[in-house]
């Protein structure tokens, strides 16, 4: 059964763009302005909020907890200083998300000149292991894990607009692809759903 607490029986979030994404959600938090998305009383909300560069890969454990194969979640980014400025580090533990691709996102998709909000970019999760012909440990990267992560970050000179810092806090989507061997896409995990009969019977008594 699918269920994230703090959330009704049923409910799955399922944005329908990356618009969406950035302008009713992203920025809300940035700008540390609550939206009508998210509710006191509701303190897990539509993005779960989880460190994705935990060295103990804490975010697997709401994999496991919503028998879902995508999640959103709030985190934050780790940046480490260098001789040409700042970059994030990709890196924890034995693990490593690296870069596959990236492109702008814009308030209109279908209008290349239109305003440049955000940006969208691809990662997949990487396992360091060690060589095993004993080359001075050196190591190399698992190739197929099926882990997934598209990050969304703010555009900066739209965070300085609307007077939010750009830096502090992303959107992430991760999935986990399927396997395509000895499965197919019909045999997906289905919501398990309440009989209310059953509810009369057990608790109406």
């Amino acid at each position: 059964m699918s269920y994230i607490p703090g959330l009704p029986p049923g409910f799955r979030f399922d944005p329908t763009d990356d618009v969406q994404l950035i302008l009713d959600y992203l920025c809300p938090k940035l700008c540390q302005d609550p939206n009508r998305f998210h509710h006191p009383n509701n303190n897990v909300g539509s993005v779960l909020e989880c460190d994705l560069y935990d060295d103990e890969e804490k975010w697997k454990h709401w994999f496991d907890l919503t028998g879902e194969s995508r999640l959103y979640f709030f985190t934050r980014l780790k940046k480490k200083k260098e001789e040409k400025g700042q970059r994030v580090e990709r890196s924890f533990g034995q693990s490593v998300w690296k870069s596959q691709r990236d492109y702008e996102i814009r308030i209109d998709p279908e209008d290349k000149e239109s305003l440049v909000i955000g940006k969208k970019r691809t990662f997949s999760y990487k396992v360091k292991t060690a060589e095993e012909d004993g080359g001075g440990g050196s190591s190399r990267e698992s190739e197929n894990n099926g882990w997934v992560m598209h990050e969304f970050t703010l555009d900066g000179d739209l965070a300085k607009k609307v007077g939010c810092g750009c830096d502090c806090y992303v959107i992430c989507c991760v999935r986990k692809k399927e396997e395509r061997s000895g499965s197919s896409s019909d045999e997906r995990r289905e919501i398990e759903l309440i009989d209310p009969s059953m509810i009369q019977m057990n608790f109406g008594q």
